[in-house]
């Protein structure tokens, strides 16, 4: 055996490789020939030196260790000066050019003066919120320790705290265009949108935070201060608007304002906009409706029985759970509801399409006497019956949620309410348009009387006055729900009936869910009055009465089980000691009115949505898009907590985050499943540009750690293998 040497020349380079070869005769003619036995790879002159002494001294039969020949010196290894965060970094990076993020910057928020573009700070503050989350003091301290400088050509003291801030405040003024910007990019690459999502969450602070925060309760029930967030996605999960809200505000409210803004806008006409359950009460229906907007939502529970009375919940009425697994539960309940009519789609999807359906109460209403037709007052009173009437009939929970339902806030609820303590004839007198052209005021005012007598004589009194000639300005208090009107003027045009595309689905394995959190919730309360016993009995125990009720009304409010249950407090003797005893009774009608609606779903959309009822169902199930969105910014990016202490800023940091966020989406889209875009870019991660000391010119010299097969994989995948070629890194990049 021998070693061979092959000097080859490539683009205008020479390399230099080893072969270890072994001489042979041909059997058929008996000429010498060679054989490779290895291929060596590169070598140096030492490597090939010490081969062939090897070789040599094997031949007669010796053992030898290698000292380096004269006229050989070994050649010193490179020192590396830093070892940088690469491969990741550089796919996000591409993946940001492919949206030309960096040319839609620059014409955003121009240079002016500045030695660096805004844009690449930019792109330098995203990729560090997508791949290392921290402030935006950490994300000067990042940057150096990664390939950022080489590959946006920035110098590391470039990038430092008084730049970045400086580019916030420019990015927050710049928002608005931005998002007006986004849409026709996303369009131009994939196309008209399919259908739109809309959400809101929450975020908040450490320290006092921005004006906006507010202490108010978070999502996972912690009191901070707080911001929300409400976000527009389409079918991708790229977010197209986005806006910052105060603490308190009422999310939906603001999703309600984010509707309006977007109805008219060309790229969201037509699509179907699919909204959280928060938007499907009857005011915001109605109000969606008003707007145009192709809207798909479900109805809150408590407002089903308004929209229809085809939910086959009585199917299921006596289907007991089992302690196993669930399975047999779930296929028993899906045989039930498929024979009660509803169409299997699926294992976990059976519905039945309702059609055009109008709201009940929109259907009495336009059959009510003309009296009721132009009298506010004559509405009021309707409504406050309404709500008696609902809750009696056990169609809401509560006073307060049919309030809701017609689209009344707690506090107008409880005031409407207040005449229903008017004597009987008071109120058909009202009814019958007695009191048309009085105030709201003057009928609570009459209604806190004591006694009917004075109420039957104050309210005779009232009607025989002259009416004001001006009324007053809101006697409804709200202008979208069931009573809308803004005036007293016996001309207000009635509201237009709600009319809907309504559909109806149920999930047997939600059904399961449902009733086992709901076995779980009354196991709950069980072991609470056993625990709330144990303390009565004790001798230490000083509790009265009042507190033990106070205590059992905090424990029920908690879950809203207030209705279902009926608390009993009586004393025992025990020991010839006399203690309380605790007793909660399930109400059972209340309890099986909670429950009968486990498991369904009913979907409701604009009358023109043109979608077959399953296409409507699984719209709806889709919704977890704009879900996923908001969990990528609050785990991958890390939305929260945020540190910024102005409005300004905490609207750029949300925005850094969005533009993260299309990175991460964009990412999921072109991996088809095949990988989550945490698992590939953690992979990613560990493909290093390694920066070595300078050469003989003083350039430094750059080198990539070796790709394994997964990391070669994925950039197949991507179809990004140039980043992982060395020739083509160190072309591209720029020395910093």
């Amino acid at each position: 055996m021998q070693v061979r040497i092959l000097d080859i020349s490539r683009n205008g380079k020479r390399y230099r490789y080893a072969q270890l070869v072994e001489s042979y005769r041909r059997e058929s003619d008996g000429m010498p020939m060679h054989r490779i036995i290895r291929n060596l790879g590169p070598a140096d002159s030492v490597e090939v030196h010490n081969l062939r002494e090897a070789l040599a001294a094997a031949r007669m039969g010796k053992r030898v260790a290698v000292s380096r020949a004269s006229g050989f010196s070994a050649r010193p290894l490179p020192k590396i000066l830093a070892n940088l965060r690469y491969l990741d970094a550089a796919v996000l990076l591409a993946v940001w050019e492919e949206w030309q993020l960096t040319e839609l910057f620059d014409e955003l928020l121009p240079r002016g003066s500045a030695d660096v573009a805004p844009g690449s700070v930019l792109a330098a503050l995203v990729m560090q919120r997508a791949l290392d989350p921290g402030s935006k003091l950490y994300a000067t301290r990042w940057f150096p320790t990664s390939a950022m400088p080489e590959l946006l050509q920035v110098a590391p003291v470039a990038f430092n705290n008084s730049r970045v801030h400086r580019v916030l405040d420019e990015l927050d003024s710049a928002g608005p265009a931005l998002m007006g910007k986004l849409p026709a990019r996303y369009q131009h690459r994939d196309g008209a949108f399919v259908s739109l999502f809309l959400d809101a969450t929450d975020t908040w602070f450490v320290g006092h935070g921005p004006e906006l925060a507010e202490r108010a309760k978070t999502k996972e029930g912690r009191v901070e201060r707080k911001i929300g967030i409400v976000l527009l996605c389409n079918e991708h999960g790229y977010p197209l608007r986005w806006e910052v809200i105060a603490g308190r505000e009422s999310e939906v409210t603001a999703m309600s304002r984010m509707m309006a803004l977007v109805a008219g806008l060309s790229w969201a006409q037509k699509v179907p906009l699919v909204c959280d359950r928060a938007m499907g009460r009857t005011a915001q229906v109605r109000q969606m409706l008003s707007a145009g907007m192709h809207f798909v939502t479900a109805l809150t529970t408590a407002e089903y029985d308004a929209y229809t009375d085809r939910i086959p919940y009585n199917a299921l009425a006596g289907l007991e759970l089992h302690d196993d697994s669930g399975q047999q539960d779930i296929d028993k309940a899906a045989r039930l509801v498929e024979a009660a009519g509803l169409d299997r789609i699926d294992d976990r999807l059976f519905v039945a399409d309702l059609g055009i359906v109008q709201r009940v109460d929109e259907a009495h209403a336009q059959q009510a006497p003309a009296a009721e037709q132009d009298d506010a007052m004559a509405r009021v009173m309707q409504l406050a019956r309404s709500i008696d009437d609902a809750v009696a009939a056990g169609r809401y929970a509560s006073q307060a949620s049919a309030g809701r339902a017609l689209g009344l806030s707690r506090q107008l609820a409880s005031r409407y309410r207040l005449l229903r303590r008017l004597p009987e004839c008071v109120q058909q007198q009202i009814l019958d348009g007695k009191a048309r052209g009085r105030s709201l005021e003057d009928l609570i005012r009459i209604a806190r009387m004591g006694e009917a007598e004075s109420q039957c004589e104050a309210f005779a009194a009232l009607i025989a006055t002259r009416v004001p000639r001006r009324a007053s300005a809101r006697p409804l208090g709200v202008s979208t729900s069931a009573a809308s009107s803004t005036s007293m003027e016996k001309d207000a045009p009635a509201p237009e009936p709600i009319r809907v595309r309504a559909v109806v689905y149920f999930n047997p394995q939600l059904f399961v869910e449902h009733r086992r959190r709901a076995r779980g919730v009354l196991e709950s309360v069980a072991a609470f009055v056993n625990d709330l016993n144990t303390r009565l009995t004790s001798p230490r125990s000083r509790m009265t009465r009042d507190q033990i009720a106070a205590t059992i009304d905090r424990r029920l409010r908690r879950d809203d089980l207030l209705e279902a249950f009926v608390p009993q407090i009586t004393q025992r003797q025990i020991a010839g000691r006399t203690h309380f005893e605790v007793k909660l009774q399930v109400d059972e009608p209340e309890w099986s009115r909670r429950r009968r609606y486990d498991g369904f779903n009913v979907v409701v959309a604009h009358p023109d949505v043109q979608h077959t009822a399953p296409e409507l169902a699984r719209l709806y199930r889709a919704k977890d898009a704009v879900e996923k969105d908001f969990q990528v910014i609050k785990s991958l990016v890390e939305l929260r907590p945020v540190r910024h202490q102005t409005d300004g800023k905490v609207r750029a940091h949300v925005t850094i985050c969005m533009l993260a966020l299309l990175l991460e989406r964009t990412l999921h889209q072109k991996l088809k499943d095949k990988y989550s875009t945490e698992a590939a870019l953690g992979a990613l991660e560990g493909c290093r540009l390694n920066r070595l000391a300078a050469s003989g010119d003083g350039t430094a010299a750059y080198a990539l750690t070796e790709l394994t097969p997964e990391q070669t994989a994925i950039l197949r995948l991507l179809r990004m293998q140039h980043l992982g070629d060395q020739e083509q890194v160190t072309a591209r990049i720029m020395s910093r």
